[in-house]
């Protein structure tokens, strides 16, 4: 059987290992939100610091990258396919959940730096946290695990391409 052209090579780099890097380096972000989690108040003012960064920019691009760019090329190959539908509307839906608990996190922990802790319940910041990097935790294990090989599956080179260039529009837009 001759190879399809148009079929990324399967032993090249792709936006998709972009994709999963980044995943893989939310998870290793939810590993210093549990930390922080388990160590309040006593935590120092850089961890809180960097949990911040991480919540307020970090976070929500990867949260960008995959609703934005990713998922409407995906959508548009999968037309039609019910699974692939069904399986990418309950990935936005989760995204989009978790995108409003990252908001009130971000108020929580953005208070918590500014007054160095001393306003914040520890508990009720914990708790936040905790069901935040939990449900992410899951969100990005579903993502690797399904969403990922899913596009592997459907997308063809030129999608690749699209994603890639779009991909780095959002890095450029980010960096500025």
């Amino acid at each position: 059987m001759l190879d399809d052209p148009t079929a990324p090579d399967r032993h090249a780099r792709t936006p998709l290992d972009d994709v999963a890097d980044h995943a893989r380096r939310v998870d290793q972000m939810c590993d210093l939100l549990e930390a922080l989690a388990d160590d309040l108040p006593r935590r120092a003012a850089p961890v809180w610091r960097e949990a911040t960064r991480m919540c307020k920019a970090v976070i929500p691009m990867h949260y960008q990258n995959i609703l934005t760019v990713v998922m409407p090329v995906l959508r548009r190959r999968c037309q039609g396919e019910v699974d692939c539908e069904n399986t990418l509307r309950r990935l936005q839906t989760d995204f989009e959940e978790e995108a409003c608990r990252l908001s009130e996190l971000n108020e929580l922990l953005e208070e918590a730096m500014e007054t160095g802790g001393s306003t914040i319940d520890p508990e009720a910041l914990g708790f936040a946290l905790r069901g935040f990097f939990g449900a992410l935790r899951r969100i990005t294990s579903w993502e690797t695990d399904v969403l990922l090989p899913l596009a592997d599956r459907h997308l063809n080179a030129e999608d690749l391409n699209e994603i890639a260039c779009n991909l780095l529009r959002l890095d450029r837009n980010h960096a500025t």
